[in-house]
């Protein structure tokens, strides 16, 4: 605030302005109608987030705790469907099973709108139809978090339907597992942001490169394209800076994947193979918390949580006429 106070009164008295960042809601107020009313009652009106950048970035105790609860309830959702998912099942069951858990722990609703893709539709970034009828044995990834009191997780899990990875699956799991845990050791106050693309960047590369999907670190974006970190909090790509170090309770995302769709130029066995692993982390002083540790992430793990009996398993519903 002692970085805010002489910034607002400067730019007001140069202005006439009232400097606010607004989430727009269809069902509730317009961001024009907003800006209209505001120049009616106060002159000239502008939007601008520079201070809402600073402000959201790093997080106050209560919005922690919010946190904290929203990514837990998510993280134990994604648990349970690692339990519950069969080969027989469909996209839009998974994506059912997810949210049923996140109205039982009193969640709003989702924070975004669900990424349930098997298969080739994993090798989708921003796949929504979740229509898919058949799972059979694909990986299917998941990508889908709660919204609670406001605040939105954001956990990606890459799971097999038939509670196993074949060989080329987990190989690929690996990559992705080890370039994540690579950036956690980076998330600490301090650390340049930039610096966990850059060693995401490198351990996916020299995964890719011994297992002969790509022959040089430039190639890695034909299979890894987009970034590895964002804030999240209010919205879940939240306000915050991506420029300078980490500061302590900033809350970031990392979140590593692989994706090859077929037709890529490697071995056929690797096709439409796509793994993301996703999780939520809090900026320390020495080292960041990972929000999300109900939801497994070692390959074995998920195998093993596959392998526990669902509180789904067995639920029948007569046919339609």
């Amino acid at each position: 605030m002692n970085y805010l106070k002489p910034r607002l009164a400067d730019d007001a008295h140069k202005n006439s302005a009232i400097i606010q960042e607004l989430v727009a809601r269809p069902d509730s107020v317009t961001l024009l109608g907003v800006k209209a009313k505001i120049k009616e009652t106060m002159g000239s009106a502008g939007l601008f987030d520079e201070y809402t950048v600073k402000l959201r970035g790093v997080k106050q105790p209560e919005e922690l705790a919010l946190l904290s609860k929203s990514v837990q309830l998510s993280s134990i959702a994604h648990a349970e469907v690692m339990r519950a998912v069969k080969p027989n099942m469909s996209e839009r069951e998974l994506e059912g099973i997810l949210m049923y858990v996140h109205k039982k722990y009193g969640a709003e609703g989702e924070g975004y709108p669900p990424i349930v893709g098997v298969g080739a539709n994993a090798c989708i970034l921003h796949y929504e139809e979740n229509n898919e009828t058949v799972l059979n044995n694909q990986l299917v990834l998941l990508d889908v978090g709660s919204e609670y009191h406001g605040y939105s997780a954001d956990v990606t899990r890459t799971v097999p339907p038939t509670g196993k990875f074949t060989e080329e699956q987990k190989a690929i799991y690996q990559i992705v597992y080890e370039a994540q845990e690579e950036v956690f050791k980076l998330c600490k106050a301090g650390v340049p942001y930039a610096s966990l693309e850059a060693k995401t960047g490198e351990v996916l590369a020299a995964g890719l490169i011994k297992l002969g999907i790509i022959k040089e670190a430039k190639e890695l974006r034909t299979y890894y394209p987009h970034g590895v970190s964002h804030h999240m909090g209010l919205d879940v790509h939240d306000k915050g800076s991506y420029q300078g170090n980490l500061e302590e309770n900033m809350v970031i995302t990392v979140e590593p994947g692989i994706y090859i769709p077929a037709g890529s130029k490697c071995d056929k066995k690797w096709w439409n193979i796509g793994v993301r692993i996703e999780d939520d982390i809090v900026i320390g002083k020495d080292k960041g918390t990972n929000l999300s540790i109900d939801a497994p992430r070692k390959w074995q793990d998920v195998e093993k949580m596959a392998a526990e009996k669902s509180i789904f398993d067995g639920a029948k519903f007569p046919p339609l006429k």
